[in-house]
């Protein structure tokens, strides 16, 4: 066998917890490597080529203060992502983000990926409610058959613009 044994893996699993949020994310550290979870998962958490002797291991507590999605757009590779927050009173945090393909080793899909995304979640009475009592569905048509009646040079800045009531997104109200 060529060269010494790599060390096993070291799994870390989460047991139990007091006073932690159910919610919130165990951020563990050992080593260069850092793994997440939220505090109530019962998933192990795995650090490759690591043993469980002489290494000392981190365990940040984190609270989750938002949440958005971000579609990507073809061709394009910077965002705004805005979040909204939960109480009127506290202020709408963004941060920006730039997403490109990588040019290192090719990952799993992570757990949620669009790919995995259940379409049952869309079909439920409470979601149809939703989106009809907004009359989302029919505005998307109405963008995506004007879209298809003009052929934009650029579909997404003129679909853009309808989400904006017609006006550029440089226009003054």
């Amino acid at each position: 066998a060529g060269g010494p044994p790599r060390p096993p893996a070291m799994d870390v699993s989460i047991l139990g917890s007091d006073n932690i949020d159910p919610d919130s994310i165990l951020s563990i550290r050992a080593g260069s490597v850092r793994r997440q979870a939220a505090a109530s998962s019962a998933r192990p958490l795995r650090f490759p080529g690591l043993s469980v002797d002489g290494h000392p291991i981190k365990v940040d507590v984190l609270k989750q203060v938002g949440s958005a999605y971000l579609v990507l757009k073809p061709g394009e590779d910077q965002y705004k992502v805005v979040f909204h927050p939960d109480e009127p009173s506290q202020p709408q945090a963004s941060c920006e983000l730039s997403v490109k393909a990588s040019s290192g080793e090719t990952l799993e899909p992570a757990e949620g990926d669009c790919a995995s995304f259940p379409l049952e979640e869309a079909e439920t009475a409470e979601t149809r409610e939703y989106l009809e009592g907004h009359r989302v569905l029919q505005f998307m048509q109405a963008v995506l058959h004007s879209v298809i009646k003009e052929k934009p040079d650029d579909p997404y800045a003129y679909m853009a613009r309808h989400f904006m009531s017609g006006y550029y997104p440089n226009d003054e109200r």
